[in-house]
């Protein structure tokens, strides 16, 4: 944990979607977005500029994903609203024959892409850097966004509310018993074997994914996480985990970064 304070905003749109890595022709989307997508997002609503062209970035930049990178930022996801799903047809430009140049491609191509209906998220967010934390802190309050930050695809912006900076601190789990989280959990944070180290609550919907989480420069993927999210109950659900430590954040419990 980067210091005894953390930043709480909601995220939220009328669609998302955030892909999957394993997909192809029919796009599925994770429930809720990835540290790599977050990063992003957060990236846009600083400023941050991206390469201008592939492995290039403008004087003095620092790449946004070694800027965010986990020793550095730190980040929790609650869902707020039950999962919801739909789907929605996109015509892609056909580049599968050559052209000319990028506006003299006619052919288009249609797939289907899984979208989340009316998503929204409660972000828990710490960052090494005090001047990158507090200018992110008043962008927010202010809805001072440099670029629109947006929910996986451009077409797809996003609305956020700052709730504001909370003490935060970290608690040891000694007695070595379940302890309730509000966010999704990141399963190599949990301790002993797996079926043990969940209580699962009959009638929710908790699922797994394998998660994106460490992204390097060149967009080259080093580092995968299980995380366990639960699709039902929104802002109501929550898990029951056995962990070494938790982070316990004034007015909101517990939560643990991905």
């Amino acid at each position: 944990m980067k210091s005894d304070k953390i930043l709480v905003f909601d995220l939220m749109g009328e669609y998302g979607h955030f892909r999957k890595f394993n997909t192809t022709t029919s796009p599925l989307t994770y429930p809720m977005p990835p540290r790599p997508a977050l990063s992003g997002i957060i990236g846009a609503i600083l400023g941050i500029e991206r390469e201008t062209s592939p492995g290039k970035f403008p004087p003095g930049v620092v790449p946004l994903n070694e800027l965010f990178q986990p020793e550095k930022l730190s980040v929790a996801v609650q869902l707020l609203r039950p999962v919801k799903k739909t789907r929605m047809a996109f015509n892609l430009l056909d580049t599968s024959k050559s052209a000319s140049s990028f506006f003299n491609i006619a052919n288009r191509t249609q797939i289907e892409f899984e979208i989340l209906k009316d998503p929204a998220f409660r972000i828990f967010m710490q960052h090494a850097d005090l001047q990158i934390f507090n200018d992110l802190a008043e962008r927010m309050r202010l809805r001072r966004y440099h670029f629109t930050p947006y929910l996986g695809i451009s077409q797809f912006a996003a609305t956020t509310d700052y709730h504001g900076i909370f003490s935060c601190k970290i608690v040891q789990n000694t007695d070595n018993k379940s302890v309730e989280i509000k966010t999704a959990v990141n399963m190599t944070e949990l301790v002993g074997n797996r079926g043990d180290a969940i209580s699962f609550e009959k009638g929710l919907h908790y699922s797994v994914d394998t998660y994106p989480r460490v992204m390097q420069p060149d967009r080259e993927i080093s580092q995968y996480s299980e995380i366990l999210v639960e699709l039902s109950q929104g802002k109501e659900g929550r898990f029951w985990v056995n962990c070494t430590e938790l982070i316990q954040v004034e007015n909101f419990g517990n939560i643990l970064f991905l």
